[in-house]
């Protein structure tokens, strides 16, 4: 749990992100990124993160999530939604995932706003999805008993200690490996040159969700180069 990090989209309540202060401080996570969350500094939000207050006063604040998921191997974003071109695991397999990843990787549980969740983008951005089952009466988890139940399956998970795996391409590196594809698509004319974004979002989704260790992301680098070359 501690290179695990819990990050909150847009979140609304203050309230609730005192209360997810202190799952971070309950399950040993790493610590607590905001995005873009407004004035969550209230008494209200400081009554809900009883015993955990140094996290609230240590949480990093950013104004994109792309910020909050630099240096990141694994980034997994709870939605209750099923995204076409996002994959979406049960909870307990997207542990077992994070707890397998090579010792000094870091990974992130991504939750969206309270009432519409991660967007489209988002959510292909983190590359990875989970769900937490429930009934269907009432699918719809509030947002710091969703972040409970994140957090408590990555602890659970590394109670097994599973042999780790080989190290993996952070969320930055394949950012920048897309900047290069993407030049070298356009270059190659393998992508418009309007709306270029909206034709290449299925190929964020792909490179993101798919798991690259750093030869791998060096080998795609020098494809990408090659196909923008290949156009001079």
């Amino acid at each position: 749990m501690a290179r695990v990090r819990v990050v909150l989209v847009r979140p609304e309540t203050s309230a609730n992100v005192g209360a997810c202060a202190r799952v971070v401080r309950n399950t040993g996570a790493a610590g607590l990124d905001l995005v873009a969350p407004g004035d969550f500094r209230t008494v209200e939000c400081w009554r809900t993160a009883w015993g955990a207050h140094e996290v609230l006063e240590q949480a990093r604040v950013f104004d994109r999530l792309s910020e909050a998921l630099e240096g990141v191997s694994l980034a997994v974003a709870l939605s209750g939604r099923r995204p076409a071109d996002v994959p979406v695991a049960d909870v307990r397999d997207a542990a077992a995932a994070i707890v397998a990843l090579a010792r000094d990787a870091r990974a992130a549980l991504v939750f969206g706003p309270e009432a519409t969740g991660l967007t489209n983008d988002e959510l292909a951005l983190c590359g990875r999805a989970a769900s937490i089952p429930s009934d269907p009466a009432q699918p719809s988890y509030n947002l710091s008993h969703a972040v409970a139940i994140a957090a408590y399956e990555v602890r659970r998970a590394a109670r097994s200690g599973p042999a780790r795996s080989r190290p993996l391409a952070t969320h930055d590196q394949k950012e920048r490996l897309l900047g290069l594809l993407e030049e070298g698509l356009l270059a190659v004319e393998a992508l418009p040159r309007t709306n270029t974004a909206s034709y290449f979002a299925e190929w964020r989704a792909l490179v993101q969700r798919i798991d690259l260790t750093p030869k791998e992301l060096k080998l795609l680098e020098h494809l990408a180069r090659k196909l923008k070359r290949m156009a001079c």
